[in-house]
């Protein structure tokens, strides 16, 4: 089986929806809202956001200086990530990240989150060539909270889809069903 031969089912996400802004937190530090307030603003605001210059204002709000980073595609340090959102949007410049779950405790917090967008950089997106590939694929971020900022970070992508929406040849057999098939959000 190829690409070429399964119809990936998307989902009709919102044409009208509202970009996402910063807003103050709700809540004092060290609460469960103040954490999902920090949830919230990172996947629905910073990654909303394409302007570098707002993301790192937005990232000194809400990011420890010592963030650690335990995804390998991305440098760990806040710094890191900030070059890596200034890259999703050089390669996929209409990125949206549609947050459908939000849940804290008064150490953690986890996003549950839609990525839709169109691969048209030039450069590409993690060696796939742009060919206007349409991405949606889901992903889970993970955080611990220090001092009230966003401190560790663990995450997980729905890969398989995401590599056979971008186009990638030759994957294991069953990873072509699962794009194939609608997903229960």
């Amino acid at each position: 089986m190829s690409n070429s031969e399964v119809k990936i089912i998307y989902t009709e996400f919102p044409k009208d929806a509202a970009k996402p802004i910063f807003t103050k937190p709700p809540a004092p530090v060290g609460t469960v809202e103040y954490n999902e307030w920090l949830g919230r603003m990172f996947s629905g605001v910073l990654f909303n956001e394409s302007s570098p210059e707002k993301q790192k204002e937005i990232a000194d709000q809400i990011m420890d200086e010592g963030y650690v980073q335990h995804n390998k595609l991305v440098e760990t340090g806040r710094e890191g990530l900030l070059a890596f959102a200034r890259y999703v949007f050089q390669a996929i410049p209409d990125t949206y990240f549609f947050v459908h779950d939000v849940i804290a405790t008064k150490d953690r917090v986890v996003t549950r989150w839609t990525w839709t967008g169109t691969l048209k950089g030039e450069d590409g997106f993690l060696g796939v060539a742009p060919k206007g590939q349409r991405i949606e694929f889901d992903g889970i971020d993970i955080w611990s909270v220090r001092n009230g900022k966003l401190y560790e970070h663990w995450d997980e992508f729905d890969w398989p889809r995401a590599l056979i929406e971008l186009g990638v040849p030759d994957l294991p057999k069953p990873f072509y069903g699962v794009a194939s098939q609608p997903y229960s959000r």
